[in-house]
């Protein structure tokens, strides 16, 4: 037994050294996690952006003055039944201003201009313009005269005495305009006492002549002739609030027109009118 006993104790002391039994390495302690939970902050909108008032609709009606400037102009007469179908070359005409006696006759002489109109916003506008103005061919001056009259050709020189013609358009020319408006604001706010802008404006429309004439001696019909013409023009002007929606306007205007159908004797007659017009108005603005 002792050998026995021998090898039992040899392979027990074997067994015993360090790192021949393995035995398992002991498992960390896995940390315990608590979930805290963060409110999270509700959503919130953006801020709205400060609104910004623009004006709105502005209205105005004023009364005026003007004087006018005239370039030469041809004018062609058509007298069919009398064989007669001539022209005459760069007549001279005047107006009829009398700012002399402002004051001692109706608002409606001598020569006068109405504007209706509103801005839609503070640069754009539209408005409705009457130039009430008098064209009226100078007498006893000499032109040229060509064409046919009573069957016979003509090309001479002719003096416009009052026994040869007397034309004109003496209860206003009247051309009728629709103008877009662009306005510059230069200082002052809006309809407030020195408020001053500038305005640039330019359309066009008819007219609605009046005439009185006579020719060689014979008179016309005369009377209103509605839509017996068109025109365009161009204009700047400066408008100055003196109190608050009170306002002054002086205006600068280059207009064209043109008449045809006009009566004469027996017949009718074509011409245009070329203007460099001058007006001050005073006028009353309303709304935002």
């Amino acid at each position: 037994m002792f050998p026995l006993a021998q090898g039992a104790l040899y392979l027990l002391s074997i067994l015993s050294q360090q790192g021949v039994v393995k035995s398992d390495p002991p498992v960390p302690e896995t940390p315990r996690v608590t979930a805290v939970a963060q409110a999270v902050p509700p959503a919130t909108k953006p801020a709205a952006p400060p609104k910004t008032t623009s004006p709105g609709r502005q209205y105005f009606v004023s009364w005026g003055y003007n004087g006018d400037f005239y370039a030469d102009r041809d004018i062609h007469f058509n007298q069919p039944s009398l064989g007669s179908d001539f022209t005459l070359a760069g007549v001279v005409a005047r107006e009829s201003k009398g700012w002399n006696e402002l004051f001692s006759h109706s608002l409606f002489v001598p020569q006068y201009n109405i504007r209706v109109g509103m801005f839609f916003n503070e640069k754009w506008g539209g408005e409705i313009a009457l130039d009430h103005f008098k064209w009226i061919v100078k007498e006893d001056q000499q032109v040229q005269m060509t064409g046919t009259r009573n069957g016979a050709p003509v090309n001479a020189p002719i003096a416009l005495t009052e026994d040869v013609l007397r034309y004109q358009l003496n209860n206003g020319a009247n051309p009728v305009f629709f103008n877009v408006i662009r306005r510059f604001q230069l200082a002052g706010k809006s309809m407030q006492t020195f408020h001053t802008s500038i305005l640039a404006k330019a359309g066009g429309g008819f007219c609605w002549p009046h005439t009185e004439n006579t020719l060689f001696g014979q008179p016309n019909d005369k009377g209103f002739q509605p839509f017996h013409g068109w025109d365009l023009d161009a204009a700047i002007a400066v408008r100055v609030h003196l109190y608050k929606p009170l306002y002054f306007e002086f205006e600068q205007k280059f207009l064209y027109a043109r008449y045809y159908g006009v009566k004469i004797d027996q017949g009718t007659a074509d011409h245009s009118v070329k203007d460099s017009e001058y007006s001050w108005s005073f006028g009353w603005a309303f709304g935002k």
